[in-house]
């Protein structure tokens, strides 16, 4: 089990967050949308956020380009935190190219979801340093009416204020859809499904959080993290077509792996827009792949693919007590 020290500096107003875009190029198609996230970062933080490109020479879409961009950021100076513009299918493609040993010398807060699981789940089992499973700039930072207050006061406290507790929950869900061509109003919010111990229990451990599918990609490679003794916070993609059946698929695929054995806790991330079937069917699901293991397991919690949305530090201790999850360290010195 590793339990990590390495925990970038907090940030503090003034500094400079540099958004890189690791998958899915979106800022470059959505550019009023991605201006807008980074005013509303900078107006409510003091953060100075500015949106990287590619060096001039190198094609934007090229792994090359693109992890260009990432190791860039990693070696400024100026840069006291990296945020991604959005998630995507193709951030595994820079798992070679990363410069793992600069971001190891000088970690720095590292903010994003979805896709980026491969590279904050690389950079923990290379480094040992904790990044943040969180918002990114183009889907949370950019919500028309502003960001929701639960994503931006979790981002800033564990970000900036070394905050420790129990971690929030939302009364509300954004899940209505708005084409981001036409973002005109805002989404309207609706009360959210409480938690739910799908089995009860207490456990302890450092956080390793991700989505599913995105974390298999690591599987049979040398950036594969070591899940025992941790606590997973796991979630599944709001992809079209993505439902119980994909769910059951990559659970029984983590379970064959051995990646389920000897963790000390499971917290599943709220699944974006599903019918309460498929939320009852996901628990049997759950429930089933999970079938001889002791560890406690929670349902419904406000991270990942969901609105308003917690920022989880990977490698730092917390306490799982059935619906409640405690950070026990700050994530930041």
């Amino acid at each position: 089990m590793r339990q990590t020290r390495l925990r970038p500096p907090r940030l503090k107003a003034g500094d400079g967050v540099t958004v890189v875009s690791p998958s899915w190029r979106g800022g470059e198609v959505f550019p009023q949308r991605a201006a807008r996230g980074a005013a509303d970062l900078t107006a409510r933080t003091g953060l100075r956020v500015s949106i990287s490109s590619v060096k001039p020479g190198l094609c934007p879409e090229s792994r090359a380009g693109r992890a260009e961009e990432f190791n860039r950021a990693v070696q400024d100076p100026a840069t006291r935190a990296i945020l991604w513009m959005i998630g995507g299918l193709t951030a595994s493609e820079l798992l070679p190219l990363i410069d793992y040993e600069a971001f190891g010398a000088r970690p720095k807060v590292l903010c994003g979801y979805s896709d980026a699981t491969v590279l904050h789940h690389a950079l923990y089992a290379r480094t040992g340093a904790t990044t943040f499973y969180g918002p990114a700039l183009l889907s949370q930072f950019a919500e028309n009416g502003g960001t929701p207050e639960l994503t931006m006061d979790s981002f800033a406290e564990l970000t900036m204020r070394g905050w420790t507790g129990r971690f929030p929950t939302a009364s509300e869900v954004i899940e209505e859809f708005v084409d981001w061509a036409d973002d005109s109003r805002p989404r309207r919010a609706v009360p959210a499904l409480p938690r739910k111990a799908l089995r009860p229990g207490l456990a302890q451990g450092p956080l390793l959080a991700g989505c599913v599918p995105s974390a298999l990609q690591l599987l049979g490679t040398p950036w594969l993290p070591d899940y025992r003794g941790h606590v997973l916070a796991f979630e599944f993609t709001d992809d079209n077509g993505y439902g119980p059946g994909q769910a059951a698929r990559d659970l029984w695929q983590l379970r064959h792996a051995g990646l389920l054995d000897g963790v000390e806790g499971l917290v599943l991330g709220r699944p974006r827009g599903w019918s309460d079937a498929q939320r009852e069917q996901l628990e049997r699901i759950v429930l089933d792949v999970c079938h001889g293991t002791a560890f406690p397991i929670v349902t419904e919690f406000e991270f990942g693919h969901t609105d308003p949305v917690l920022t989880l530090p990977t490698g730092v201790p917390v306490e799982l007590d059935n619906t409640t999850l405690t950070l026990l360290e700050p994530s930041v010195r």
